[in-house]
């Protein structure tokens, strides 16, 4: 296989890519701030004309430009910059295209052949220019499975203003990517399930793939910083010790026909993971009992407690499924629990004779643990991490792949380090149910977590109490809120910030700046809001700009996806 070089560095563009008119968004809108409810304008009275029935007209969003369909547009601008083109090279005619049934055909269900894959968008699906249905004008392609270098025949299923979505139809067996492995895909699911992108690619080269989405990420928006030479290149992505088998939660889900029931299928509808495209399905969604899912009877990425739950689960839908009259989503959470004497095996998924599935786990220290598979949301569960016990409600966010916990727990914990002389502080904002909180608390004097939700922090209370941390202190209240109530010397103090996609708000933000800690270690479950928070915050913050972006790192928390975490270090500045 030839050497593919996607290690790029962090280059400064020469133009920084806008996003493209139809997926633009409003700077100013920042993620704590809701779109207006249409449901809520003056009602208006329409009269329908003589001139036939009323036209279709495309439905504009309102975009999250952190959201993967806001980061497209900027990947958009950037494949059209780099190919001599303009958005009126692509446009698409909306208004004539839905309202002309003829020209929808051509549009929308047709062959393209010999179509070269040129980039990966950050969600995984590949991108492409093909000819236009309009002489003399381009179009690009969104196509899930592509890799760049595959040239490929496509079916375009939906057209956009400015793009179109694809199926993969066929690889040219001559001319395919260098990244290309299909030798080594494990998941007989794969290229239609929509859980995994890249069990075709080397595991080596989807960690080069996760770095560049990360260097894309700030380029995109952190502007400015990059082009100030003050971002550092971003460190290798940090493989996970499981590259299959990690994920501890899955959630497989079914979806009747329309305006069916279960008791009006001959058989069970599909009970799975959504499937990828638009294949044969899509048209029997009305009649067939198939929805819009794959089947999936095990899967590759789940841990082998997981993957036996949903064996159980499995058999008990396909005996119950009369019952069903709508769409249903089953949980399927793995418990753990160290094995002692007196250890109480809760509710879990049961065998078809009745029993509980088990699995018991010795560890390099003799620690003998049990694993089962939980279904109920609301049952607690346990997980144990590197020495430490944790629970929480199984239907409640924690991370899903246990496997890499301690190594980012470890870097978390380096990069707190301030003084081996002086007390040292931590402030936990988003702390859930005490992750860093707990894991952390030896490399300090004192932990405050704080966390919006009254049951998350019921349970970092418990888990402290049962890892024997005496140092932390757990506050329930919006983290936008916290600084006014914490007391402890902002130039001892290290601020953990673990928030949710949308990443942070104008108002919190602010309120780091104004406390000032001397360092800030931003954990990000989607770079690209981390990436403009960042920016945000050193440019335009009260003391943003004492701060120097110390590190970025990105950690492959889901093997075989597009996913990938990313830790920024900002620390003050000498």
């Amino acid at each position: 296989m030839a050497e593919v070089e996607t290690n790029i560095k962090m280059a400064v563009p020469e133009r920084v890519p806008e996003p493209i008119a139809e997926l633009k968004h409003d700077d100013n809108k920042r993620p704590n701030e809701e779109p207006a409810d249409p449901s809520n304008a003056p009602a208006t009275k329409r009269r329908r004309g003589k001139r036939g029935p009323r036209q279709k007209r495309y439905k504009k969003k309102d975009i999250d430009p952190t959201s993967p369909l806001g980061v497209l547009g900027y990947e958009i601008q950037e494949l059209l910059s780099q190919h001599g083109l303009t958005e009126q090279d692509i446009t698409n005619d909306m208004k004539t295209i839905l309202n002309n049934e003829e020209i929808l055909r051509q549009y929308n269900d047709r062959i393209v052949h010999d179509v070269e894959i040129l980039s990966l968008s950050s969600n995984g699906d590949s991108l492409a220019i093909i000819p236009h249905v309009e002489p003399g004008k381009k179009q690009i392609a969104l196509i899930p499975f592509g890799l760049p270098g595959d040239v490929t025949t496509i079916k375009v299923h939906k057209t956009h203003p400015l793009y179109v979505e694809a199926d993969l139809r066929e690889v040219s067996e001559t001319k395919t990517s260098a990244l290309r492995r299909d030798e080594i895909i494990k998941c007989r699911y794969f290229g239609k399930c929509s859980g995994c992108q890249f069990q075709n690619v080397d595991y080596e080269q989807q960690l080069n793939i996760k770095k560049q989405t990360i260097e894309n990420a700030y380029k995109f928006f952190a502007p400015e910083l990059l082009s100030l030479g003050k971002l550092p290149d971003v460190s290798e992505t940090q493989r996970s010790p499981m590259e299959f088998n990690y994920r501890t939660k899955l959630t497989p889900h079914f979806v009747l026909p329309n305006k069916k029931t279960g008791k009006d299928l001959a058989r069970p509808p599909n009970l799975g993971i959504s499937a990828k495209g638009r294949p044969t399905w899509r048209k029997n969604v009305d009649s067939g009992p198939d929805g819009v899912n794959v089947d999936i009877e095990e899967c590759d990425i789940a841990t082998l407690t997981i993957n036996q739950g949903l064996n159980n689960e499995r058999k008990r839908f396909h005996k119950e499924f009369e019952k069903y009259s709508k769409i249903a989503t089953f949980l399927l959470r793995e418990d753990t629990k160290v094995m002692k004497e007196d250890t109480v095996i809760g509710e879990a998924s049961r065998d078809e004779n009745g029993e509980v599935s088990t699995l018991e786990v010795t560890l390099e220290d003799d620690t003998k643990l049990v694993k089962t598979c939980v279904t109920n949301p609301r049952q607690i569960v346990q997980e144990y991490i590197d020495g430490y016990v944790f629970e929480f409600t199984s239907g409640e966010f924690f991370q899903n792949n246990n496997s890499i916990l301690p190594i980012i727990i470890n870097y978390v914990k380096s990069n707190l380090k301030l003084s081996d002389t002086e007390p040292n502080y931590l402030v936990d904002a988003y702390c859930g149910s005490g992750l860093f909180s707990i894991t952390c608390s030896s490399k300090v004097s004192k932990v405050i977590g704080v966390e919006i939700s009254a049951d998350s922090i019921k349970f970092a209370k418990i888990n402290a109490a049962k890892n024997n941390i005496s140092n932390a202190k757990f506050i329930v209240g919006k983290a936008e809120e916290i600084f006014a109530n914490i007391d402890t010397p902002n130039s001892q103090t290290s601020v953990i910030l673990d928030p949710p996609r949308k990443g942070c708000d104008e108002v919190f933000l602010n309120q780091l700046s104004d406390y000032n800690p001397a360092k800030i270690v931003y954990i990000s479950c989607n770079v690209h809001s981390q990436a403009r928070d960042v920016e945000w915050f050193i440019n335009n913050t009260k003391n943003g700009g004492k701060y120097k972006v110390e590190s970025i790192k990105g950690f492959d928390f889901f093997p075989q996806t597009h996913h990938v975490e990313s830790v920024a270090v900002l620390s003050l500045k000498e």
